[in-house]
């Protein structure tokens, strides 16, 4: 039988994460799509983020669809676009910046500790992180697929990246 999801989780309170750890902070560098932007501020929302950045230009003629497409989550979460390419202008110096990229220092993510203090980095949908963003991670993790298509949506690998990581906090 279906079970709305408030239903669910009203008594099991998985925010409780946030009483011994910070939340997280979510970051995406120059993404293009209006659709992708929504789904990472709904994303950042679902996993009880801090706030959700934008490292980028503000697309003024799609901020109507970005924020169709967050639902709800446009209003529960602080976020924002800035141009600044230094994160840690934008991110406090106790948080691990963690890069989820296909690169050559990469380690699997499923074979990683993840930080219980961090930020999590994602790229455009073309190119990725830019290398000058991803020499500022302090850790980068990619994302075994097994299928042909060797790659994830933006705000998949991102849905991956940061349940894995909720999974691990809630595992100690």
């Amino acid at each position: 039988m279906y079970l709305k999801s408030n239903d669910l989780f009203a008594e099991s309170h998985p925010e409780s994460l946030y009483d011994s750890i910070p939340r997280p902070i979510i970051l995406a560098d120059n993404l293009l799509t209006p659709d992708n932007m929504g789904s990472m501020i709904r994303l950042s929302d679902n996993i009880g983020a801090l706030e959700m950045i934008f490292l980028g230009i503000e697309p003024t003629h799609s901020l109507g669809r970005v924020r169709k497409c967050a639902a709800s989550s446009r209003d529960n979460i602080k976020w924002y676009f800035t141009e600044e390419n230094d994160l840690r202008k934008l991110i406090p110096a106790n948080k691990k910046i963690v890069a989820i990229e296909t690169a050559t220092n990469a380690t699997n993510i499923y074979e990683t500790k993840l930080p219980a203090d961090a930020a999590f980095i994602v790229g455009n949908e073309s190119h990725g992180i830019r290398e000058e963003i991803l020499q500022q991670c302090d850790m980068v993790v990619y994302i075994p697929i097994p299928g042909p298509t060797r790659s994830l949506n933006v705000s998949h690998a991102a849905s991956v990246a940061l349940f894995e990581w909720y999974r691990q906090q809630t595992k100690m």
